[in-house]
């Protein structure tokens, strides 16, 4: 079996900043959803999965942020006109049959980790979408990272 796992977060935030501020005729932005929509048919393409999972985070504290008051504390709140394209996104994913995962008190790339150990421990591949440069050099031979910037 071939998985691919998107950081949902990530790659709408890689999205969001990527494109200047799209909106439709009412005034909804658009460009993270337009942005996050190309890079999936891209990774689509290029990874050919029989199954793919978007992992987000949730609104909650992690057990991170438990174990450490100042976790993530000089981070930017997301800008609210990426937070309004969020929950379009999801709806949307939802409705092309996309899989979403998240998981109270684990952050999307804890997620990814825990897929990708269950491929590797499998022998499935198993490709990781993520902006985030330790997960995607992660999970030895079996687990792949194929976003580089």
């Amino acid at each position: 079996m071939r998985l691919l796992v998107i950081d949902g977060n990530s790659i709408a935030n890689r999205a969001f900043f990527g494109i200047k501020l799209l909106t439709t005729k009412d005034g909804r932005y658009t460009n993270a959803i337009f942005g996050f929509l190309n890079i999936m048919n891209s990774l689509l393409r290029e990874c050919e999965p029989d199954e793919v999972a978007v992992a987000f985070d949730l609104k909650h504290p992690t057990f991170r942020h438990e174990m450490y008051d100042g976790y993530k504390g000089t981070r930017h709140a997301m800008p609210d006109e990426l937070a309004q394209q969020m929950p379009i996104l999801k709806e949307l994913l939802t409705d092309l049959g996309y899989r979403q995962v998240s998981a109270k008190g684990w952050e999307a790339d804890d997620i990814l980790g825990t897929l990708a150990a269950a491929c590797a421990a499998r022998k499935d591949d198993c490709f990781l979408a993520t902006g985030d440069r330790a997960r995607r050099d992660s999970g030895g031979g079996y687990v792949v990272g194929v976003l580089e910037k």
